[in-house]
């Protein structure tokens, strides 16, 4: 357990103090280079986004469980799809700079990353604590959140491929852009709030 710890705290240092290190030393940490730690931290954020969505949509019926089940499961597949897309358009856009692919590194990275959104339900408890409650902040939140992912990125891709932080910004929001254009990513969240509607109703 205590070295399960050690690793995770790793792996967390590697992706937010220490990006320039993690193509590195990524492979010699056990649970960083095994399936189960982008595995958790998927769960983790996704059970985390749900929770703070549903925290800033008062008032809570007993469909607020329904929805929480819900949107689990949309964000468990956004965060399990929208990493791999998003790793594949950044390595396009690094090719064509003449960079060697990496892109094993980078979809690891990016799915690593995803455990920022732990701190959304955190950061809704806050919002709601001061009255900053409702659909128009939950967006707003999450837009937020979704800019903080894609710089997280941007490092990642600036150490693992050795770019400057110009062309890494750049690359990391055209990355984040077509991904968002990805319909079967847009349509999860359309289908978790159609599912909200129908369980109002049981």
């Amino acid at each position: 357990m205590r070295d399960f710890f050690f690793d995770l705290v790793d792996v967390l240092e590697l992706v937010f103090l220490d990006p320039l290190r993690y193509s590195e030393e990524v492979q010699e940490i056990p649970f960083a280079a095994s399936p189960v730690s982008s595995w958790m931290f998927s769960i983790l954020s996704a059970l985390s986004l749900s929770v703070g969505m549903s925290i800033l949509s008062a008032p809570y019926t007993i469909s607020t469980l329904s929805f929480l089940f819900f949107g689990f499961i949309a964000n468990l597949f956004m965060f399990r799809f929208f990493p791999f897309f998003y790793a594949l358009v950044a390595d396009y856009y690094v090719q064509k700079k003449g960079r060697s692919q990496k892109l094993l590194f980078l979809l690891l990275f990016a799915r690593h990353s995803v455990v920022l959104f732990l701190l959304f339900a955190p950061v809704s408890i806050v919002f709601h604590a001061v009255g900053l409650s409702g659909l128009g902040s939950g967006l707003f939140l999450l837009i937020t959140f979704i800019l903080l992912y894609s710089l997280a990125v941007s490092r990642g891709l600036k150490s693992i491929y050795e770019l400057r932080n110009r062309d890494s910004l750049k690359f990391s929001f055209y990355a984040l852009g077509l991904t968002i254009l990805f319909p079967f990513l847009m349509n999860l969240y359309t289908a978790t709030s159609i599912l909200q509607s129908i369980s109002g109703g049981f």
